[in-house]
Formats: C-alpha cells, sequence, structure tokens
C-alpha cells in the first residue's frame, strides 16, 4: 500500500498532459486574455499614477489625427486595389475599402492582429473565386506597408543622434528592412521552390505541392511588373506617412514633442511588437510597446501611456466602421436568400 501514491503520480502525470493537449486551445485563448488585461491594467496604472501630467491634452487634435488615419485606410485600400486589378479580378474599390473596414474590425475582436487579413482573403476568394490570387494579393499588400513602416525606421535611425536610442534597436530596424527585402526578391524570383517541393515530397506532404505551386505563381505574378512594384511603393510611403503624422499629431496632443528622427524608429519597433500573438488584438501588447519605446526616445511612461491609449480608441473606431459595412454586408445577404427562397 505504501507503493500506491508513487505509482499513481505518473498515472496523474501523464492525465494532465493529456488533459492540457486536449484542451491548448482553450488554454492558449485564456492566456491571451490574462496576458491582455494585464498588460492594460500595467499601462492603465502608469497613466492614473502621473495623471496630473495630462490635464493640457489638447483634444482638438484628436479629431484630425482620426482622420489622417481614416485617409491612410484609403489609400491602402488602392494599394491594394493594384494587385486585384493586375490579378485581373473583378471587384470594384468600393467593395475593397468596405473589406478593409471589415478587416480592421475582425483584427480587433479575432485572437491576432492580422486576423483580418485572413478575413480579407477569404471575403476576395469568395467573391472572385480565386483563393490563390486573392491570399496572394493581401499578403503581399500586407508585407509591403509593414515593409514601408520598418524602412522609413531604418531611414530615419541614420539621421539620429549618437546614443539618443540604443544602437540595438537601430540595428534590429536595419536588419529587419534588409531581410524584407531579400524577401521580396527571393519570392520574385522563386528560388526556393523547387527545393521546398523536392522536401514536401520526401517529408509525405507531395499532396500539397500543387497548392504551393499555385500560391507561388500568384506571389511571383504579383511581384513580377515593375511599374505596379514603384506604385505600391509610393502608396506605402503616402498611407505609412499619413499614420505615422497621426500618431505624432497625437503625441503633440499630449506632451512636449521629440525629434522626428527619434519618432519614427520607435514607432516602428512599435508596429512590428504587434505582430507577436500573445494577446487578444495585441491588446496590451501595442500599448506596452508604446511606454517602452516612447520611453527610450525621451516621453514619459504617463504620456506615452496615454498616447497608446488614445491610438487604441482610433483603432476601435475603425473597428466600428468595420462592424457597421460587416453587418450591412449581412443584412443584404440574408435580405436576398430570403427573396431567393421566396420565390
Amino acid at each position: 500500500m505504501s507503493n500506491s501514491p508513487s505509482a499513481s503520480t505518473p498515472h496523474e502525470k501523464r492525465t494532465l498532459i493529456a488533459w492540457i493537449a486536449a484542451h491548448r486551445g482553450r488554454i492558449w485563448s485564456w492566456m491571451r486574455i490574462i496576458i491582455a488585461a494585464v498588460l492594460m491594467i500595467f499601462v492603465i496604472e502608469l497613466v492614473s499614477r502621473d495623471s496630473d501630467k495630462l490635464h493640457d491634452v489638447n483634444w482638438n487634435l484628436i479629431p484630425i489625427a482620426w482622420g489622417l488615419t481614416l485617409t491612410s485606410t484609403v489609400v491602402k485600400a488602392v494599394r491594394w486595389g493594384l494587385l486585384v486589378r493586375q490579378s485581373r479580378m473583378d471587384v470594384s474599390f468600393r467593395r475593397l475599402l468596405g473589406t478593409y473596414f471589415v478587416g480592421a474590425f475582425f483584427s480587433t475582436v479575432l485572437p491576432t492582429s492580422v486576423g483580418g487579413d485572413a478575413v480579407r482573403a477569404v471575403d476576395m476568394a469568395s467573391s472572385t473565386g480565386r483563393v490563390a490570387d486573392s491570399t496572394s494579393s493581401v499578403l503581399i499588400e500586407r508585407g509591403f506597408g509593414l515593409l514601408a513602416v520598418i524602412g522609413s525606421g531604418s531611414l530615419f535611425g541614420l539621421f539620429m543622434d549618437s546614443g539618443e536610442v540604443p544602437l540595438a534597436f537601430i540595428l534590429v530596424i536595419h536588419a529587419m528592412f534588409i531581410a524584407g527585402i531579400v524577401g521580396i526578391v527571393v519570392l520574385r524570383q522563386g528560388w526556393f521552390i523547387d527545393p521546398l517541393e523536392r522536401l514536401m515530397v520526401r517529408v509525405k506532404l507531395g499532396r500539397f505541392v500543387p497548392k504551393v505551386r499555385s500560391m507561388h505563381t500568384a506571389l511571383s505574378g504579383h511581384l513580377g511588373r515593375a511599374s505596379v512594384l514603384w506604385q505600391m511603393l509610393l502608396l506605402s510611403i503616402l498611407a505609412n506617412a499619413l499614420t505615422m503624422g497621426a500618431t505624432y499629431l497625437v503625441l503633440v496632443a499630449v506632451t512636449d514633442p521629440i525629434p522626428v528622427a527619434a519618432f519614427v524608429p520607435m514607432i516602428a519597433l512599435t508596429t512590428t511588437a504587434e505582430l507577436i500573438p500573445i494577446s487578444i488584438a495585441s491588446l496590451g501588447v501595442k500599448e506596452s510597446a508604446y511606454v517602452f519605446f516612447l520611453g527610450l526616445a525621451g516621453v514619459g511612461s504617463a504620456e506615452a501611456g496615454m498616447i497608446a491609449l488614445i491610438m487604441r480608441v482610433l483603432t476601435w473606431g475603425h473597428a466600428l466602421l468595420g462592424g457597421i459595412v460587416f453587418l450591412g454586408r449581412s443584412v443584404r445577404t440574408t435580405s436576398k436568400d430570403s427573396q431567393t427562397q421566396t420565390s
């Protein structure tokens, strides 16, 4: 009888591991919620601790900042439209813009900040019946936008005063930008596709080779026309300037301005941190990144936290518009289905 507790311990461990494996999705979802809550409480506590520093916020500048972010979204939809037209997919700009806002809505309610991109790809595929081209257009549009943000951070980082921000962070931005350029070249040339297909066949995944080939064809096709890439680059610079301008306007509304050369690289790092899928819709992660990176550029914790919270509210404004568009589409679809069944 004395051996029974020790004998049951391995069984209990196996049972616990099996339970965790069976519920890992739910556990991870709850972990994301907890992480988001903890980080948001941390940021809100920072703001409330020094709330006396925030009495002079110029709220008149906030609607202007929101207008700039809305304009940036329109520019991004135009950028996406370049790829859609290149693939000869018959989708109106109105539909593209609406889908972009719907994507913003789902990015807010889904567990990851890139969930809206999946929604955009699915919506485009359902409208055109072309899964590979739809997915490719979203991936490349998203990639160009992120590359423009990182590229601007890399460029402005060259003009920063020595020691203003730790050199390691600037080197990270430069490395990410170079990696992004290399990634586009590799995708465009397709050097990796044959070795990848051979590897897939070797590991018994040969049935997926046609889908990989189809996706690569779509990606390389979208990256094949230099004129379209240049237009996307210019639109990406414009969209990024509008978004950065909106964020800087919020900073000016909250506190004394900091040099643009220090501001842009820090926002580039903040944008990259948003992609880490450890919370719901990057909630808390984005705000903590604002506090950390703007703090490196000399912005106080309370002020950086307030900037982050205001930018979060502006994001929710986009999501609200997307929710309205999504609701309108759902109502129209339901109405059409009812009319079809009646007839």
